[in-house]
């Protein structure tokens, strides 16, 4: 595979392959050896026997619940496998605020015993991955007659009233094997002495719309198997059914031979589970995905947090056709606005009246089992309560839908109204596809990220979706025609359909670490390079056959552990990018992902450097720039007062890309340019993997066409310069 990749790199890059292979590593992200993950070899096919009987069983599990269950045996912390009980006892709730059971709030004696266990607890080994995938398989054996399958599905329609909890499952268990991919990669790395896995316990802030896979599986089995303890932290809603799955855990570790103190739970108020984490090791990490609102607090209090985060789904159509109309109900209404994909915004030519018709006929529940007994996943419930917005109409059949129709895009914060139907729709005067108007929604979208967009266009129309795409940084982007329209809520990570749920990109560092993508191994987000690796990587090492400017970065710093980071960084870009885009594994769309330059869109990148920045601080932020055509975007701005910097950047040919200024006239030129992104160096006391490091720069994700097989959508984008590549 190394001299494969090789071969197709340029002549004078082949020196940058020649070191040490472990770049190769599946775990960062469009690499050869991530590519080679999607293989279909291993994965099940979970069809419709597997999805019928879990459906038949789930249905079973809802009809034989006693709905005193969660109030004779209420959520407690969970400590080495024992219920600590003497605390308060309160009322839980589920989605929609009825009382569901009971909690026993941990006293303060109580969370200090947890604290210190976090402190405490030395796991007894590294490598888990026997015990906690033989417990994964018991979890997900719907064929074998496992009972775990429709107790996670039927707890989570019970508290979060999930509508469709089968296709979660269906899908987890085939990205599931993916992740255990690239985690094995991930610890043959540290085997092999070039990198360390954090092992500081992992805090995990549980979501309720997709916890079975994103909780249950990557928060806390993927970090299980790689010897990273675990403590799941209660919520103040829905929290039953999560917490029952830790449960299920403690149940689960003695048979297959997990360490008990590797699973902790902590039932309490979130002033005592705010005190904890103040007080435990910055080092562990918190993995949330929510609201923005919250993900910033968390970051704001404690740095090592990984967040995903929300964002207006937004749909753009040329035209309304009965296709697109369906297409726009569907997605909007899909688990009562519950789904993270759920549509916010569309973007169609329309009048208001027509806004009514296509928001009519949305299908009203009276129960998840309802839900799963007529497989219907997109509609409101009846008895659920509703919160009116002003300035929004509600829709005439009295359902629990409402909209507002304007002329222009929505105003900034769009608020997300989760669980309520809204949505918002703009009809420009001028047409949806007008190049000044294209370029209005492409700034709107970049400024909101929101977690997907799709484009439907005439039959075979693609310049539209290319141009949007093109203009903004989009994870998930799809592009559908209008008798086969795109929906926002589509994206299966284990055929090559890259998930992610990022804030806007100026403003990520106040929210997450790193943004997060699906599929890549849990336990690399807090996992980084060990020195003396770097180091042997970057004594003697030149740079020699890179693009002049990166080649200089590299000679000029004087650290051998920076030089060997710069070295890792450009063997993971080359090899990423040998072949970019890369084709998704899928064969009901077609998707293409990979590496991509920040939007094509006019705004630039700033680094932003202080008056005691050092070279060795601000080049691997530089580098990639650098040796990609995403250079022509960068900028570096110094304070005045380094002159010794502004000179090295000089003599590197970086002289057009840098500017001195005061931090007043840098702030100045922010407000007045709106750049993409702006980053500050400081000094490194870890460095990161070369994957999550990218992500912080450039743009990631996927984008597809809604049909199998489609040549024609491959053509249109693979050849689009938004696609990484490095300078010849």
């Amino acid at each position: 595979m190394a001299s494969a990749v090789a071969l197709r790199a340029s002549p004078r890059l082949r020196n940058l392959l020649t070191a040490t292979t472990s770049w190769r590593r599946g775990y960062n992200f469009a690499s050869t050896q991530y590519d080679a993950a999607f293989d279909r070899g291993g994965v099940p096919e979970a069809g419709a026997t597997f999805c019928n009987k879990l459906r038949a069983d789930a249905i079973a599990y809802l009809d034989q619940f006693d709905p005193k269950t969660w109030t004779n045996d209420p959520v407690t912390t969970l400590l080495r496998g024992e219920a600590l009980t003497g605390g308060v006892l309160e009322a839980t709730v589920d989605a929609f605020g009825s009382e569901n059971g009971t909690v026993v709030q941990a006293t303060p004696e109580q969370v200090d015993a947890v604290l210190e266990h976090l402190r405490s607890y030395a796991p007894p080994q590294r490598d888990n991955r026997t015990a906690v995938r033989a417990m994964e398989a018991e979890i997900f054996d719907v064929l074998g007659g496992s009972p775990w399958p429709a107790f996670l599905v039927g707890n989570q329609a019970l508290d979060f009233k999930k509508q469709d909890g089968v296709t979660e499952i269906e899908e987890s268990v085939q990205a599931n094997v993916i992740e255990q991919r690239l985690s094995d990669q991930l610890l043959a790395d540290e085997v092999a002495g070039a990198i360390v896995i954090g092992r500081a316990p992992a805090f995990v802030g549980c979501v309720s719309n997709f916890s079975n896979f994103l909780d249950l599986c990557r928060k806390v089995l993927r970090n299980l198997e790689l010897g990273v303890p675990v403590l799941v932290l209660s919520r103040s809603n829905t929290t039953q059914h999560t917490y029952r799955w830790v449960q299920m855990l403690v149940e689960l570790c003695p048979k297959h031979g997990l360490d008990l103190g590797m699973v902790t739970h902590l039932a309490a108020p979130l002033s005592e589970q705010k005190r904890l984490v103040a007080a435990a090791s910055p080092a562990s990490p918190f993995y949330f995905t929510g609201s923005r609102t919250v993900a910033r607090s968390i970051r704001g209090a404690h740095a090592n947090a990984m967040a995903s985060t929300g964002g207006p789904n937004t749909l753009l159509s040329t035209r309304l056709t009965p296709e697109v109309a369906a297409a726009v109900r569907l997605s909007a209404s899909i688990e009562s606005s519950g789904q993270c994909t759920a549509l916010r915004c569309a973007v169609l030519p329309c009048s208001e009246a027509e806004v009514e018709q296509i928001m009519a006929g949305v299908p009203t529940i009276d129960s998840p089992a309802t839900a799963l007994r007529e497989e219907q996943f997109a509609g409101v419930f009846g008895a659920a309560p509703f919160a009116k917005v002003d300035g929004y109409t509600l829709h005439p059949e009295g359902t629990n839908v409402a909209y507002r129709h304007s002329t222009a895009l929505p105003p900034a914060g769009l608020a997300e109204q989760w669980r309520n139907v809204y949505v918002d729709v703009a009809s420009p005067p001028d047409g949806v596809s007008s190049p000044a108007f294209v370029a209005s929604l492409a700034a709107w979208l970049v400024a909101q990220q929101p977690i997907t967009v799709a484009v439907n266009d005439e039959d075979g129309g693609l310049e539209l979706g290319r141009r949007l795409w093109e203009q903004t940084g989009q994870v998930v982007f799809t592009v559908g025609s209008l008798e086969q329209p795109a929906l926002t809520c589509q994206a299966r990570p284990q055929d090559g359909e890259i998930f992610g749920e990022f804030p806007p990109r100026r403003e990520l560092a106040l929210h997450t670490k790193y943004p997060v993508l699906v599929p890549t191994p849990t336990a690399a987000y807090n996992t980084t390079y060990v020195p003396a690796h770097l180091a042997a990587k970057g004594r003697d090492w030149q740079g020699s056959g890179l693009p002049a400017e990166a080649a200089a970065l590299a000679a000029g710093v004087q650290s051998d552990e920076v030089r060997g980071y710069l070295r890792t960084i450009g063997e993971y870009l080359v090899d990423a990018c040998s072949v970019n885009p890369k084709r998704g594994a899928g064969t009901e769309r077609t998707a293409l992902y990979g590496l991509q330059t920040p939007p094509r869109n006019g705004q630039l990148n700033y680094v932003r450097c202080g008056a005691r920045t050092s070279l060795d601080e601000v080049a691997p932020y530089v580098f990639p720039f650098a040796l990609t055509n995403a250079f022509d975007s960068l900028r570096i701005s110094l304070d005045p007062d380094n002159a010794a910097l502004k000179a090295q950047l000089d003599a590197a040919g970086l002289r057009d890309a840098a500017v001195s200024e005061s931090g007043d006239a840098f702030a100045a030129r922010v407000a007045a340019e709106n750049p993409y992104n702006v980053v500050a160096p400081t000094a490194a006391s870890e460095f990161a993997l070369a994957g999550q490091f990218i992500s912080l720069l450039m743009c990631v994700g996927h984008v597809k066409s809604t049909k199998p097989g489609d040549d024609e959508f491959v053509k249109a984008f693979s050849d689009s310069p938004k696609w990484l590549a490095v300078r010849k």
